[in-house]
């Protein structure tokens, strides 16, 4: 025999039941998101060094944080820094990308930065 407090437990349960699986899913979607930026931020941080590393060839280059600062942003990051000084043979680039997820009220994570590092091997520098 049931009382009539019972009525309409079932109910109660799956909505709660619909609402643990709908964050489920925002979490998974975020996470998505983060990993697809912090692919995004790798691949500008290495075009970004490598046509850095480009203009560092004499007498082909002349401004190389220029150069890095326009392939990252081609790529949909922007250049944080750029250790690539003319005469060098090695140009480090560090990029970011802006995260837009749900959880990043929550979590406090606004971009992912990737770091790229790319030498030119001057002996072998055909002029």
């Amino acid at each position: 025999m049931r009382l009539k407090c019972d009525r309409g437990n079932a109910g109660v349960a799956v909505i709660g039941g619909m609402a643990m699986i709908m964050v489920f899913i925002l979490g998974l979607s975020d996470l998505a998101v983060f990993y697809m930026a912090r692919t995004r931020a790798q691949t500008a941080a290495d075009s970004a060094s490598l046509a850095a590393a480009a203009e560092l060839i004499p007498g082909i280059g002349s401004d190389p944080q220029t150069k890095a600062r326009e392939f990252a942003e081609a790529n949909g990051a922007k250049l944080v820094s750029c250790e690539c000084s003319m005469g060098s043979s090695v140009a480090q680039v560090a990029v970011a990308v802006r995260l837009r997820m749900v959880t990043s009220a929550f979590s406090g994570v606004t971009e992912v930065k990737a770091n790229s590092r790319a030498e030119i091997n001057m002996s072998k520098a055909v002029l």
